[in-house]
Order: structure tokens, then C-alpha cells, then sequence
């Protein structure tokens, strides 16, 4: 089972999606990473500020007063509760004497964190973030400690505002991403569409403005390409239609030499050989005749410019092929009714109910008589009586020069010509055998595009 290969705008936009997911992550992680540097060190140089200013708050009301009044001041930062909400945001402090006992502390001040200080610097422990200063001048130390949770949440709404605007940022990019690629995806498609739209009947050039500069070095190959195509097979063309066209007059002519001399001879065996060349004559007639319907095949004739009726074509081509059966149980012909408005070129109905009577009439065998239905509007069936087909029997004879039996006198180009008319036109060519519903026989059915009739 083959892969369904992937779409041009599914590549793209996926090379285009992946790096700008990289890219957010990273610049997450760089901005998270420099945003808690600078404010962890703002913070800790705040902290070492209010550390000193209240060494020297204290020291300076220590020496006025004694240590009692410092003992007694267990407010110092009282202005905090006027300004933050929660209880568990206040500074702790500790001040302590030159032999380090605590001889002032803030109210809500936890002991257990003086067991985790270092002395002199900073530290991070249970959730404070904890500094002690001294200075030479004083026996005093305070321990400063302030809670991390308030710089832990503003560093973290500095990271979701990040994302945030790295969300909608790349929101925006992504979509303008998308709606650029989807263009230029859509140009390439017009493109292929183009492109997919020549065969050996429509090989002008690629239509321009669906290009890019880096494709058109790609599209001038196409179309040098396609003119190449276009020369080699209009000779073609032309070569089978002046062979067969000048094949006719000496073929002719030779026809009516052997006719008058088989009708001169007298010897049973030499007027025998005279009607074998006369049938061979007959039979070249033929190719040449297929020869010029393959060629007009080929060169596009199953669509007309203007939209005639074609029952007129198709009563004619009935009055003929009656003419060829005239005995009345051989041919059941069922006519058709009303207007068949088509677009389909007169001379390609033509050509193609041609060789499905021709075909019929030479296969047919049997007592059931040959049946042609065009009852159903756009819809002809050709029905002769003959040994069932076996599938692989009737996928051989819709190639080119194959033949049912080796002793056809056809030459295995009549329902190729058809074929190829129906694919031009739009009309479709079902080959059966035996038909429905019965156990001998072949049908050909065709049936053309009919516009609608007000």
C-alpha cells in the first residue's frame, strides 16, 4: 500500500510551526532565567539596604537610650502592616548583640531560621531569603529575613506575561505564516492544475501568472517540451492522413483493374485468385479508412464549439445500417426521440456509431438478431449475438491492434478510435458480455453528454 505523500502546505507550515515552538521555549527559559537574576539581585541589594538602615536605626537608639529602649522597640517596622496584606509578607529581624544573643526581634520573628544564616552573606532557606550585616563600627548584627513567596510570584508574572505575549505574538505570525503559505501553496496548485490539464490534445503553453521566478526556468522546460511534443505529433498526424489520403486513388484504381479482369477470366482458378487480391484491395480500403479516423481522433475531434442536435446524425448512420441488414430479423432498431443537444462533434457520432455497427455486424453469430436501442435519451446500446467473453477477452480488445480472434478480418483499431472519441468528448464507452440478464452475446453501450432542454 503506497504512503499518501504529504501536502506542500502541511510541510511548510510544520517547518515554520516546530522552530517557532523551539524558539518560545527557549525564549521562556532565557527570559525566566534573567528576569530572576536582575530581581533576585535588586531584591538582595534592597534587603542589605534595609539591613544597614536598621543597624543604623539601632545603633543610633542604642546609644541614646541604652539597650533597654532597644529592647523594648519591637515595632521598628510597624509601617510595613499599613502596606502589605498578609502577615507572612512582613521583614523578620533579629538583632544581636557583639556575643551574638538576640536582644531585639520583630513580632512574628521564627527562631529556627537564625539556625540556617551564614554568617555575613546570604542565604536561601525555608522559604525566606535570609541576610546578616555587621560593620566594624558597632557590636550590633541584624539578620534580615523576608519571605520568597511575593519575589517568587513576581518573577512568575513576569514569565506569564512573557508567554502571554509571546503566545499572541506567535499567534499572529503563525496565522500570517499560514495565510502567506497557503497562497503560494495555491499558486503552485493553479500550477498543477495547469499543467495536469494538458494531453495530446491541449499542448499550448503554461499559463504564466501562476509562477514564481524560481519555477519558471521549470516551466519554459514544460513548454519547450510540449512544442517538441505538439511538432512530433502533428507529424504523425499528418503522415498517416497523406498516406491514407494518397493511398486511396491507386487502391482504387487497382480495385477497378481487378474487378474487370476477374470479370474476363474464364479459369475457375485464376478467377478464384483474382477475387482473393480484389478482397485484399478491400480489405487495405478499410485500414486506410481507419487510418483517417485515427487520425482525426487524434487531432480532437470529440468536442464541438457549438451545441447541435444529434439524432439527425444518428437516424442517418440507422438508415444506413439498415441498409447494410436489410432482412428485418436480423436488425432490431429501436430510434431515438426528441432533441439530443450535445456538444459532441457531429463527425465523431458519427465515427464512432460506425464502428460499433461495423464491429457488431462483423462479430455477430448466432440466431438473435442484431439490436441497436437509442430509446434512452444519450443513450445508445449495440447488442449481437456472439460467444460470452470472458473479462480478460474484453480488457484485451480495448487495446489498440488486438483482436477477439486471429481469424477477424479487422485490424483491432475500431474500438480504440471509439474509445478515444468518448474520452474527448466526455462520453463513456461500457463494454458486456455476455449483456445483462442474458447468457450469450456482447453490448456496447455509449452514451453521451446531453444538454439539459428548457
Amino acid at each position: 500500500m503506497n504512503r499518501r505523500p504529504n501536502t506542500l502546505l502541511n510541510t511548510l507550515f510544520k517547518s515554520l510551526l516546530l522552530p517557532g515552538i523551539v524558539a518560545v521555549i527557549f525564549g521562556l527559559v532565557l527570559v525566566y532565567a534573567l528576569v530572576k537574576e536582575e530581581y533576585d539581585e535588586l531584591q538582595d541589594i534592597a534587603l542589605i539596604s534595609e539591613a544597614h538602615l536598621l543597624l543604623q536605626l539601632f545603633d543610633a537608639q542604642m546609644g541614646a537610650e541604652g539597650i533597654a529602649a532597644l529592647q523594648n522597640d519591637q515595632d521598628s517596622l510597624s509601617f510595613e502592616q499599613n502596606i502589605l496584606d498578609a502577615d507572612d509578607e512582613l521583614t523578620t529581624f533579629w538583632v544581636l548583640d557583639a556575643a551574638g544573643d538576640v536582644i531585639g526581634r520583630s513580632p512574628f520573628a521564627d527562631d529556627t531560621l537564625l539556625e540556617v544564616r551564614i554568617e555575613g552573606g546570604i542565604v536561601t532557606a525555608r522559604g525566606y531569603r535570609i541576610a546578616e550585616v555587621n560593620t566594624p563600627q558597632t557590636a550590633l548584627t541584624i539578620i534580615l529575613a523576608t519571605p520568597m513567596e511575593e519575589r517568587n510570584e513576581a518573577i512568575r508574572d513576569v514569565v506569564f506575561s512573557a508567554f502571554a505575549g509571546f503566545l499572541l505574538l506567535g499567534t499572529l505570525v503563525a496565522l500570517a505564516a499560514y495565510r502567506a503559505v497557503k497562497r503560494s501553496v495555491s499558486v503552485i496548485a493553479d500550477l498543477s492544475t495547469e499543467i495536469e490539464a494538458r494531453d495530446a490534445h491541449n499542448l499550448t503553453p503554461i499559463d504564466r501568472k501562476n509562477t514564481f521566478a524560481e519555477i519558471e526556468p521549470s516551466i519554459d522546460t514544460i513548454d519547450t517540451l510540449m512544442v517538441r511534443l505538439e511538432a512530433t505529433l502533428t507529424a504523425e498526424r499528418e503522415f498517416a492522413t497523406n498516406a491514407a489520403h494518397e493511398l486511396r486513388t491507386p487502391v482504387a484504381i487497382s480495385m477497378a483493374h481487378v474487378q474487370r479482369l476477374r470479370a474476363k477470366l474464364t479459369d475457375p482458378e485464376t478467377r478464384q485468385n483474382a477475387i482473393d487480391i480484389e478482397q485484399g484491395l478491400k480489405r487495405l480500403t478499410r485500414l486506410i479508412e481507419r487510418m483517417l479516423q485515427m487520425s482525426r481522433a487524434q487531432s480532437g475531434l470529440g468536442i464541438s464549439a457549438k451545441q447541435a442536435d444529434i439524432v439527425p446524425v444518428i437516424n442517418l448512420l440507422l438508415r444506413e445500417l439498415r441498409d447494410r441488414v436489410p432482412s428485418i430479423d436480423r436488425l432490431v432498431v429501436t430510434p431515438p426521440q426528441g432533441l439530443w443537444i450535445s456538444n459532441v462533434d457531429p463527425d465523431a457520432v458519427g465515427i464512432i456509431l460506425n464502428n460499433l455497427f461495423e464491429n457488431a455486424i462483423r462479430h455477430a453469430s448466432g440466431d438473435e438478431p442484431l439490436m441497436v436501442d437509442a430509446s434512452q435519451q444519450g443513450r445508445i446500446v449495440v447488442t449481437n449475438d456472439c460467444a460470452p467473453l470472458s473479462s480478460s477477452d474484453l480488457e484485451t480488445i480495448k487495446q489498440r491492434h488486438n483482436r477477439n480472434s486471429v481469424t477477424s478480418t479487422g485490424f483491432g483499431l475500431g474500438l480504440t478510435i471509439v474509445r478515444d472519441l468518448c474520452d474527448q468528448s466526455g462520453s463513456t464507452l461500457e463494454l458486456a458480455s455476455p449483456p445483462a440478464g442474458q447468457q450469450r452475446g456482447f453490448a456496447a453501450t455509449v452514451t453521451f453528454i446531453i444538454a439539459e432542454t428548457r
